[in-house]
């Protein structure tokens, strides 16, 4: 029995003997890693720092014509497709004008009819000033009704109000259309659109049509707008008149344009409430589409010429914030003053000149033992200025560009 006790501890001995050989021999084996500090070193200089608003949006024309008939009758002709181009007077469809030109010439002659009366009545010497009155009265009548019926003649071609692009037809050849409707725009020219159609021949009265009710729509492909929305948080930030960078899904170079309305009304999705804006595009720029959808940066907060470090030659201990600066060849500590930041970029307000030289420390971790190292480096920050060492030569970003935040 003590035997047996005795070999049952050899082997409990033997084993933890094996344990501890292969648990140095796996030590050995793997990796070391190691953890230096790099020190570069940066000039003080200055950048255009910038602070954004994001959000998404739609483009839209910022002109659009909803156009359909205003009389009735039968469609005889459609002289458009969608993606053609037209100019404002151009003829998009017509309907039959037989019944309103027959109503024409009865107005006509009613108009006749009465101017005859009139012109007798004065003729005779007898009339009375109430009986001319009452004849004057029918004059007017009918010839208010004579223009009437030659602006529902007119109205059988219906055309373009405004210079653009046919974005949907909705009628075809032997549709009856009911009329009744108006021209409806949309943006800076939706007036100008109104009075386009009406020109046309398009007569008063009815309901406004719509781009989903309208037998044509037309768009301006030249002048644009972008639908988007803000949170609450964000609404008072957002005024009329500040810059914004646009980029189209899809695009690889952004547009620029301004805030042009900013929405009081908020609309609630998923119980989160988010107010309209409207972005009015700058210029004419090619690659825009009606309906698209795009990013949108607005720039809520701008300073030029801001004297910058990068981020990561801030240091803050004791609730001190310093930098570290080369003077004379030696590193000295001085404490900063802290502005905007955007990302790699910190704004200094105080502390540090133009020119100056600053430390910008970078942890490098590399591996070394029997089995494969592995080396990388993680920048905390990258030179506003010319770079000296192994330090990277930075940039301050583009005037307009979206900020990285406070």
């Amino acid at each position: 029995m003590t035997w047996m006790r005795s070999r049952r501890t050899y082997l409990v001995f033997g084993c933890l003997a094996i344990l501890a050989i292969l648990a140095l021999w796996w030590i050995r084996r793997s990796p070391a890693v190691s953890t230096a500090t790099q020190q570069s070193i940066v000039t003080v200089g200055t950048s255009t720092l910038s602070q954004s608003v994001s959000a998404s949006g739609t483009i839209n024309p910022k002109v659009q014509s909803a156009v359909r008939f205003t009389s009735p009758g039968a469609v005889t002709a459609v002289n458009v497709k969608v993606g053609d181009a037209v100019v404002a007077g151009q003829p998009l469809a017509t309907i039959d004008p037989t019944d309103l030109q027959n109503a024409l010439d009865l107005a006509q002659a009613n108009a006749n009819s009465a101017a005859a009366s009139l012109s007798s009545a004065k003729a005779s010497g007898t009339a009375t000033a109430t009986t001319l009155a009452a004849a004057n009265s029918q004059v007017a009548a009918a010839n208010a009704r004579l223009a009437t019926a030659r602006t529902a003649l007119a109205s059988a071609t219906l055309t373009s109000p405004i210079d653009g692009t046919v974005a949907a037809v909705n009628v075809t050849v032997g549709d009856q259309v009911s009329g009744g409707g108006t021209t409806s725009g949309s943006g800076s020219s939706g007036n100008s659109g109104n009075s386009g159609n009406a020109a046309g021949g398009g007569a008063a009265g009815g309901n406004a049509a719509t781009a989903s009710n309208a037998q044509v729509v037309v768009i301006s492909t030249g002048a644009w707008t972008v639908a988007t929305s803000v949170s609450s948080a964000d609404l008072a930030s957002i005024k009329p008149g500040l810059q914004a960078q646009i980029t189209p899904t899809g695009a690889r170079q952004p547009v620029f344009g301004t805030v042009s309305t900013v929405g009081v009304i908020a609309t609630t999705s998923n119980g989160v409430a988010s107010f309209p804006v409207t972005i009015a595009v700058t210029g004419s720029p090619p690659g825009l589409y009606a309906g698209a959808t795009a990013t949108v940066a607005i720039i809520v907060r701008e300073v030029t010429d801001a004297l910058t470090v990068p981020t990561g030659a801030i240091r803050t201990a004791a609730g001190q914030t310093t930098v570290v600066k080369v003077v004379d060849g030696q590193q000295v500590v001085v404490p900063v003053q802290l502005g905007m930041v955007q990302g790699a970029l910190t704004q200094v307000t105080a502390g540090v000149a133009e020119g100056d030289q600053v430390v910008v420390e970078s942890a490098t971790g590399f591996g070394t033992g029997g089995g494969s190292g592995s080396t990388g480096t993680r920048t905390r920050g990258t030179g506003s200025g010319a770079g000296q060492g192994s330090g990277v030569p930075g940039g301050g970003a583009p005037a307009g560009a979206p900020g990285g935040g406070q």
